[in-house]
């Protein structure tokens, strides 16, 4: 039953890819060029970049996802607003990540008033929010997740300063990973009711506490502190890291739906919740080997701290951790 629902998950995925594939070779200069070619600039080669090989195609299968529990496939308008949207949210990071505009700033960037736009970013950035603000259900909720994941971006400048406390990171985390996940869902036609935000903050903030293992190399040069560059025992992080994805499966086992789709909905994100899982032990054992405390961009190399999640021995051990986060509630 277990190894069903596995292969459930990865034909979902690979169906999905190559409709989006297909939908995406093109559709991305066809955006950008028109805004390129009038005001003769072009975007960050490094933003394109994720915007190609990262953001168009997991922000629409994320909504995808989502549109599974309800028991059907994306909507040709619902594919182009999370297509849209994994352009807009590279963007919105390098407002505060690269650029480091503050919140009124990048508020003002992103409002809907008049005056002609400063940058290209900047046009790009106003003509998917209005496109998106006309096509999706709520434009009320989607603005105020909107607002809300502005806001936690902003506040994850904090972890730039090497005084801030675990908890504090945590919170920041959670806060910022909620945030963004639960956009994406007021990008699909349902509205999604209290039951399924509380799901959605949860799987998002243990999403970006897995992020943020994934990116332990980045963050250490980058002098942003998170939990697992600052943790002096990261075995102790993998036990939370797996509270937090239990805590995930038995929220979304309590959500009032169609048993197929439940199954397909719950097992998609355990999947991408178990990644993490890999990594960290990998973390852990690196820690171990190095003497313990927190690991540092002078004891260890860039391709000791890369997981690389296609390698079939790791593939493999994510559908392990699958198995014991679904097993470990009963």
């Amino acid at each position: 039953m277990f190894l069903f629902r596995i292969i459930k998950v990865i034909v979902f995925i690979f169906r999905f890819q190559k409709t989006q594939n297909k939908f995406t070779k093109f559709s991305i200069d066809k955006f950008l060029l028109p805004f390129e070619q009038q005001y003769q600039s072009k975007i960050n080669v490094d933003t394109l970049r994720r915007i190609r090989e990262y953001y168009s195609k997991a922000v629409p299968l994320t909504c995808a996802a989502y549109a599974s529990i309800y028991g059907r496939n994306l909507t040709p308008q619902e594919r182009e607003n999370a297509s849209l949207a994994g352009i807009i949210t590279p963007l919105i990071d390098d407002f505060t990540d690269k650029y480091r505009l503050t919140i009124q700033q990048v508020e003002h960037l992103v409002a809907f008033s008049g005056g002609h736009p400063a940058h290209v970013e900047e046009a790009i950035v106003k003509s998917i929010l209005n496109h998106l603000i006309k096509n999706v259900t709520s434009p009320e909720g989607t603005l105020k997740e909107f607002n809300r994941t502005l806001a936690a971006q902003h506040e994850s400048e904090k972890q730039l300063s090497s005084d801030l406390p675990e908890n504090e990171i945590l919170r920041i985390t959670f806060e910022k990973g909620g945030a963004s996940l639960l956009l994406f869902h007021y990008l699909i036609e349902e509205i999604p009711g209290r039951q399924m935000i509380d799901v959605i903050n949860q799987m998002g903030g243990t999403l970006q506490l897995g992020n943020d293992i994934f990116d332990v190399y980045a963050d250490l040069h980058e002098g942003v502190k998170t939990i697992p560059t600052s943790c002096q025992d990261l075995t102790r992080l993998e036990n939370l890291y797996l509270a937090e994805c239990i805590k995930f499966y038995q929220m979304a086992t309590c959500l009032n739906h169609k048993k197929k789709d439940l199954e397909l909905f719950i097992t998609f994100f355990t999947m991408l919740l178990a990644r993490g899982m890999v990594a960290l032990t990998q973390l852990s054992r690196l820690q171990r080997k190095l003497g313990g405390g927190p690991l540092s961009q002078h004891r260890v190399e860039r391709k000791l701290l890369i997981s690389d999640m296609e390698k079939p021995a790791n593939l493999l051990r994510a559908i392990f951790y699958t198995w014991r986060i679904m097993k470990l509630p009963g």
